[in-house]
């Protein structure tokens, strides 16, 4: 017999060892498989139990201090042990037949935010009732019991009014043991508590959170966009207190058809129409839309929040840069300015505008270009307009082309593209105040004069064109006592050079 053994493993060997490695891993599986059925199940239980519509003579009974004691006994205060990373069945399986997680979707309460951003929330006076507080918060004595019941605890104190949720708060949100979703929870519902402001985007844990009310919520305010129908649904969920909180966020998803109609009358809907155009504003920095919202009765406001806005990347350079009302570099926070030549100056533009590099989105080009006349790269400025597509028929950046033409020694140019803007533009105070300048600097004094004689006549009250006529106006003067006391000086020297003398001066 150990012969025939020997000959047969010997013959069969490879696909022995295989049949046995085949029904180890077989075995695994069904293991494995059993393991997670059980668990699921065990994972289900509370759930069911905790459900809102259950009757209340169904409801599982609060921890008693004598199941604390047998708790105990295990070695285990309702903490969530593990085993390295992976959850210990044992200690898992205590952790949920005494944990409050299921009661906890029970107590979370509608919220909203006001027009300032303050966090609004409703209290269910009626779901914290019947349930023994005291016994729960003799539970949370331990770092163990609160690390199970701190959350519970909580909710429960805030929807009684109990002031003492304020101490609760501030013992979750820094307990190490307590889960990353409920952490989460009481520093977005008690952020006035905690002090720090937090959006719905920065807590992706809030959808862990099932329970109707509380995730229509979450919804309005994660949803980018809403359509009536959806608000429809929305609205049969959400508490009628805070309509009026909720109005302003839809004020901000709508359809813009619909914003732009209720704007009209509603206050609401106007400040949701202005929010809207401030993140169009960051994200596509247009220049026609930025002074469509100067325009707006909003200039004053709008100032301040650019103001406020970071300047650490590119994008945030180029959004300072694409402020209408900047139009010289001094019109920029030295600061700021300096922060902005940093950020863009460290860039190799070079490669995109003179080499074969892939150039940047049109709009971005548009206030790099703006960024090379206000910091003097005049060349780099000429060589930019050129790849500026529909925006080189803008009024603006058409003067800013001049300017470049003009600083780069491209003096016909510039006098050129300056007259096609006043055939354009020939009332536009900024166009005729440019053009004006330009004949002077080019010594076309006649036309100067005639382009600022129509500028006055259009713009009397105007004090930096009355300025720029008065410089010119002087020096003007100069240049014509110039010329005519050297014809009289010629007349002099060839009549009789004794006769000589110095011309007047003019002060």
């Amino acid at each position: 017999m150990p012969i025939k053994f020997a000959t047969l493993w010997h013959d069969y060997q490879p696909y022995l060892i295989a049949l046995s490695v085949f029904i180890v891993l077989v075995a695994i599986a069904i293991t494995t498989l059993i393991v997670a059925i059980r668990k699921t199940q065990r994972l289900r239980s509370p759930s069911s139990n905790a459900s809102k519509d259950t009757p209340k003579s169904q409801e599982k009974a609060p921890v008693t201090n004598a199941e604390e004691n047998k708790t105990d006994a295990y070695g285990v205060k309702r903490a969530k042990l593990t085993i390295g990373d992976i959850a210990s069945p044992w200690t898992q399986g205590i952790y949920e037949r005494h944990s409050p997680e299921g009661k906890i979707d029970a107590l979370l309460p509608p919220f909203a935010f006001d027009e300032s951003g303050g966090i609004h929330r409703l209290h269910l006076v009626d779901a914290a009732k019947g349930v023994d507080v005291e016994s729960i918060l003799q539970l949370c004595n331990t770092g163990a019991g609160l690390a199970v019941n701190g959350l519970y605890a909580t909710l429960l104190l805030w929807h009684l009014s109990d002031n003492r949720y304020k101490e609760f708060v501030l013992k979750v949100v820094s307990h190490a043991q307590i889960p990353p979703e409920q952490k989460e929870l009481v520093r977005f519902l008690f952020q006035d508590i905690v002090g720090k402001p937090v959006t719905v985007f920065e807590v992706p844990g809030l959808k862990h959170w099932s329970k109707p009310i509380f995730y229509a919520a979450v919804e309005l305010y994660t949803l980018p966009n809403i359509l009536p129908k959806k608000w429809e649904e929305l609205q049969k969920i959400l508490p009628t207190a805070f309509l009026r909180f909720y109005e302003l966020e839809l004020a901000q998803k709508l359809p813009i058809r619909s914003i732009y109609k209720n704007a009209v009358e509603n206050p609401i809907f106007e400040e949701g129409l202005y929010r809207v155009n401030l993140q169009t504003l960051r994200k596509w920095m247009n220049p026609s839309r930025w002074l469509r919202v100067y325009n707006s009765g909003n200039a004053e406001r709008l100032s301040a929040w650019v103001e406020k806005q970071p300047c650490e990347t590119i994008a945030d350079a180029l959004f300072h840069i694409a402020n209408p009302s900047v139009f010289v570099k001094e019109d920029l926070p030295e600061e700021l300015a300096t922060k902005i030549d940093a950020i863009l100056g460290a860039e190799n533009t070079r490669e995109w505008l003179f080499g074969d590099a892939e150039k940047p989105r049109l709009i971005y080009r548009l206030h790099y270009f703006k960024y090379f006349c206000l910091f003097a790269r005049f060349n780099d400025a000429v060589r930019c307009f050129a790849v500026l597509g529909v925006f080189r028929k803008m009024r603006n950046y058409r003067l800013f082309y001049a300017r470049a033409l003009l600083m780069s020694g491209m003096l016909h140019d510039a006098w050129a593209e300056v007259a096609s803007l006043l055939e354009d533009f020939s009332e536009d105070k900024a166009v005729l105040n440019e053009a004006a300048i330009y004949a002077h600097k080019l010594g076309r004094y006649d036309e100067a004069s005639e382009i600022f004689s129509r500028a006055r006549a259009l713009f009397p009250d105007d004090t930096t064109l009355a300025y720029n006529e008065a410089v010119f106006t002087e020096e003007f003067s100069r240049v014509q006592i110039a010329e005519k006391w050297s014809t009289v000086e010629k007349l002099n020297t060839w009549a009789k050079p004794e006769r000589i003398v110095p011309p007047p001066v003019v002060e």
